[in-house]
């Protein structure tokens, strides 16, 4: 097997084994922004999709790219949008056809997308290509720019290199247990506003903009429990209410960068 589809099948194994979990999160979602860091952050990545949204007209096509258990894809169609969505693991897409009938779900990869040229207004991409390696996230980009149509734009999270909760070097100590254990651990893209500027110009996209929205210690704190969780994540709003940052070079440690591009 080649080491692309190795990542790969990392990637879907590592998604079949969060199928559950994120279908339970997204139920407790109404419980409120302060349930857990995971909805804390997904508050956060919601209000910069609501405002991409709202300059999009009704009946738009939008693709949910890693939709997952689909109810980011039926929050999308709610709003008066043509949604799709898509994911690699069939886990998740069980999930989401039993959560959502109605809407058209399809198993595919973000680098070798199922639909023809111009097809899609929007593409969203949340925490997907955070499992992959340069190589195939650079091929996801220009498929993504291949099935945008002219004028379409893509909103895409990634994983701040220098985020303040120290996740990179988590992930590579662990991943360095996995290895002297002889296991297989799943890969991980870490970046920055400016190399996403770079690569995103290279491929062709115009008008390109990056956004860190939430203190990534939040997450930390969550460790903790609930309570501290909640507690330190409001004193933290006392700083910064929106904890949002786009002119800033803090957005480079922040829990979510969000690249926003057009075509």
């Amino acid at each position: 097997m080649s080491k692309d589809k190795e990542i790969i099948k990392r990637a879907v194994k590592r998604h079949d084994i969060d199928s559950s979990i994120f279908q339970g999160r997204y139920v407790n979602y109404k419980q409120g922004k302060y349930t857990d860091e995971f909805i804390y952050g997904r508050y956060q990545m919601f209000e910069e999709i609501d405002s991409i949204l709202s300059n999009l007209t009704k009946g738009s096509k939008v693709l949910d790219l890693g939709c997952g258990t689909g109810h980011f894809s039926t929050y999308i169609n709610a709003l008066g949008y043509n949604v799709t969505g898509l994911d690699p693991s069939t886990k998740m897409l069980d999930y989401a056809r039993q959560n959502f009938p109605e809407i058209t779900f399809v198993e595919g990869y973000s680098n070798d997308l199922p639909f023809e040229n111009d097809t899609f207004d929007l593409i969203i991409s949340i925490e997907v290509l955070r499992y992959l390696d340069t190589k195939i996230v650079i091929e996801s980009y220009k498929d993504i720019y291949r099935t945008l149509k002219p004028g379409g734009k893509m909103f895409i999270t990634h994983v701040n290199t220098l985020a303040t909760e120290g996740y990179y070097i988590f992930y590579h100590l662990k991943k360095l247990i996995h290895t002297i254990k002889g296991t297989e651990y799943h890969s991980a893209y870490f970046t920055s506003a400016s190399k996403e500027k770079r690569t995103l110009n290279h491929i062709g996209f115009i008008n390109i903009s990056c956004i860190g929205r939430m203190f990534a210690t939040v997450r930390t704190a969550y460790k903790f429990g609930k309570t501290i969780g909640k507690t330190y994540a409001k004193f933290l709003e006392k700083i910064n209410s929106n904890q949002r940052f786009e002119k800033s070079k803090f957005k480079n440690f922040t829990g979510h960068l969000i690249v926003i591009a057009e075509k």
